[in-house]
């Protein structure tokens, strides 16, 4: 009796598998769709601009490595010129009126979005997020700014520069795609020692943990950041060893005031401060 049963059963499991026709599927629900238009995203990584107004200087602080200090490299195809799929913003967001990208046309777009912009002044970042459906953005910026309101963009600091806080000259030759990026992690390493009331990287590992680091983080949390963000894969590898801070402290003192460490010595400096600021990080 097994024996019948088995393809009897088999062949019912084979027609239940079998795709309905076409004649027995149905429209989209409308009061579904009117449910799920209501439900906002949340863009959980983006760099958004300061709002600025004229005259005033561009904003460079959203990202720490900045496109301007990159190597020139082809754009990604969302991000070309000859996207199709910027006419189609421009027209929903600036009222675009043309079916090209004409430098001439151009500038009637530049006008039309300078005009939202005047109109909108401090909420045109959120006026953005509105047009777009999202509801929060996780704003990946050095700091935040004009227009970028705790309440619609969660901050998101980087905290690249605390790790390299002595001599990179070493890491920029071993390969030539870093050489650019340090020059922006060193300036921000600066901006961070200021804010600290220092001019120069303390004597001692400790010195630096407690006078630069652990003030650093406690800043941006005071400040509304979320979380902080590395971009170490653009410096050096991902391999962050478990260093001990002993052999991280002698390193760090014995170039701190100058000299240029090697390249396997500065790299247990980096990992220990790499997972002393994630521990800081999950505490804060």
């Amino acid at each position: 009796m097994k024996h019948k049963l088995r393809p009897i059963l088999v062949s019912l499991l084979f027609l239940l598998a079998l795709p309905r026709s076409q004649s027995a599927q149905t429209g989209i629900d409308s009061e579904l769709a009117t449910e799920i238009g209501k439900i906002k995203a949340i863009d959980h990584h983006a760099h958004p601009l300061r709002f600025t107004g004229a005259g005033e200087p561009e904003d460079s602080d959203y990202d720490a490595l900045t496109f301007e200090e990159m190597e020139p490299s082809p754009l990604p195809a969302r991000f070309r010129p000859d996207n199709p799929e910027h006419l189609a913003a421009w027209r929903a967001l600036f009222g675009y009126a043309h079916g090209d990208a004409s430098e001439e046309h151009l500038r009637d777009l530049v006008a039309a979005k300078r005009k939202v912009m005047l109109e909108r002044g401090e909420n045109y970042p959120a006026w953005i997020l509105d047009q777009l459906g999202i509801e929060t953005m996780f704003a990946n910026r050095v700091a935040m700014g004009r227009g970028l309101s705790l309440s619609r963009f969660r901050w998101v600091a980087f905290d690249d520069a605390l790790i390299f806080p002595l001599n990179n000259e070493s890491t920029r030759r071993i390969n030539p795609d870093y050489r650019s990026f340090y020059l922006g992690e060193t300036r921000l390493l600066h901006r961070y020692l200021a804010d600290s009331k220092l001019d120069a990287v303390p004597a001692t590992l400790k010195e630096y943990l407690s006078k630069v680091v652990t003030p650093t983080l406690d800043r941006q949390k005071a400040s509304g950041a979320i979380a902080i963000k590395f971009e170490a894969a653009y410096l050096r590898s991902l391999d962050f060893a478990d260093a001990l801070e002993a052999d991280a402290a002698r390193i760090y003192e014995s170039y701190a005031k100058g000299g240029e460490p090697p390249a396997a010595d500065y790299k247990i400096v980096q990992d220990f401060l790499f997972r002393f600021i994630a521990r800081e990080a999950g505490r804060l």
